[in-house]
């Protein structure tokens, strides 16, 4: 199970894949209630903190990464959510990160069900960040810490994302958390 899987290195782990700062700061204001879907100990959240937003909450399956960020940075507000269907509002945010998530989903359906959930709670006109690893052909793969990952194609990353308005989409390269050379997508849609 990958929750179990997520727990067993939640101490050790340290992601790397990065949002794009610059293109956020141009399409998202200061006071836009932020969601980091899948925020693991909360690196993206921290950050957004630091560059002035202030409304941003976290939520992780993981109960060991939450645990992890609330002791490192207890000023985040960073909680478990421990399905796809959240509790949280409809419309309620007005962005919704997602970094390094899809990767991390094998199965194209919970993929699905990730994305129709943030529809959900994502506000009309509301702006979703992507930012995932992909590659040339399909691969699925077990990390160095024995978590089964997927990477995609990105025009199947884009095809996930048809209820969004692309803003930006850009392919760059990167190293995954081993240091091995990678591209990875990152991504601004507005919710049609």
């Amino acid at each position: 199970m990958q929750v179990e899987a997520w727990n067993s290195v939640a101490q050790q782990i340290n992601f790397n894949l990065e949002v794009d700062q610059l293109s956020f700061r141009q399409h998202v204001a200061f006071d836009s209630p932020i969601l980091d879907y899948g925020c693991g100990y909360g690196r993206v959240c921290k950050v957004l903190l630091e560059q002035g937003y202030n409304n941003i909450i976290g939520i992780d399956t993981s109960p060991e990464m939450i645990k992890r960020g609330n002791k490192i940075n207890p000023e985040l507000s960073l909680i478990e959510s421990n399905d796809t269907k959240t509790k949280f509002l409809n419309n309620q945010f007005g962005t919704i990160i997602l970094c390094a998530v899809l990767t991390c989903v094998p199965e194209l359906e919970k993929k699905e069900k990730i994305i129709a959930e943030i529809k959900r709670i994502l506000k009309p006109g509301g702006i979703l960040h992507l930012v995932e690893f992909c590659c040339d052909s399909d691969k699925t793969f077990k990390s160095n810490f024995g978590i089964t990952m997927h990477h995609q194609k990105p025009n199947e990353l884009i095809n996930i994302l048809k209820s969004f308005q692309k803003m930006k989409c850009e392919i760059f390269e990167t190293e995954t958390m081993n240091g091995q050379k990678a591209k990875a997508m990152s991504y601004f849609g507005r919710l049609k």
